[in-house]
C-alpha cells in the first residue's frame, strides 16, 4: 500500500512537536511539512500537496475550519482532519460542510488517530470524537482478527447482543456506516486489546 504523505498544522510548540514524533515514527505515514497557524498551513498545502492535511482547529490568524476551503483549492486531492480539544458536534458538522474528511478528538487515543489518518488518505469521512473504553478496543481488535459476533463474545465471556452493541458503539464513534467499514477500518489498525 501506498504511504501517506502527511502534513501537520498546530500553533502549540509542545502540540506539534508531540505530533511529529508519534506520526514520524508510525509506519506507512510520511511527515512532509508542519505549519504553526492557517496561512502557513495554506502555504505547505500549495507547495507539497499532501494526502493528508492534521489541522488545529484554533489557530492564530486563519482557523482550521477557515483554513479547510483555502487548503482544499490550493490542494483539491489534500482531505483535511481536524483535531481538535473541542469534540461538539457543531465543529463535526462545520468541519465536513466545509470540506473536512473528519474530526479526531486531542482526547483520542494515537492509534485512533492514525486510524483517523489512514481513513482520510483513502477519501473516507470518519470522525473520532470520544475516546474508545478498553471492551470496545477489545471488540475492534478481534473484529480485526475477523472473529465474527459469537467468537467474541465466548472470548470476552459476554453476550453476543453485548458485542452487537459494542460494534454499533464503534460505528457511531468512528463514524463508519457500515459492517463491512468496520471490519475494513478494523483489519487495518495495529491496535492492541490492553
Amino acid at each position: 500500500m501506498r504511504r501517506v504523505r502527511l502534513a501537520i498544522a498546530d500553533d502549540h510548540a509542545l502540540v506539534l512537536a508531540s505530533l511529529l514524533q508519534l506520526l514520524s515514527g508510525c509506519q506507512g505515514i510520511d511527515v512532509v511539512g508542519t505549519a504553526t497557524d492557517g496561512s502557513g498551513a495554506i502555504e505547505v498545502a500549495t507547495r507539497l500537496k499532501p494526502d493528508v492535511f492534521l489541522l488545529d482547529i484554533a489557530m492564530p490568524d486563519i482557523d482550521g475550519l477557515q483554513a479547510i476551503p483555502l487548503i482544499r483549492a490550493a490542494s483539491p486531492l489534500t482531505n483535511v482532519l481536524l483535531i481538535s480539544m473541542h469534540d461538539e458536534q457543531e465543529y463535526l458538522q462545520e468541519a465536513l460542510a466545509r470540506g473536512a474528511s473528519g474530526l479526531v478528538s486531542k482526547a483520542a487515543s494515537p492509534d485512533e488517530l492514525i486510524a483517523a489518518i489512514v481513513s482520510a488518505a483513502t477519501g473516507e469521512v470518519m470522525k473520532v470524537q470520544a475516546p474508545l473504553t478498553k471492551r470496545e478496543r477489545e471488540v475492534l481488535f478481534l473484529i480485526g482478527e475477523g472473529k465474527a459476533s459469537r467468537e467474541i463474545a465466548s472470548l470476552l465471556s459476554i453476550s453476543e447482543k453485548t458485542v452487537e452493541h459494542h460494534r454499533q458503539r464503534l460505528m457511531e464513534k468512528l463514524g463508519i456506516h457500515t459492517e463491512i467499514g468496520l471490519i475494513a477500518h478494523a483489519s487495518r489498525l495495529t491496535i492492541t486489546p490492553s
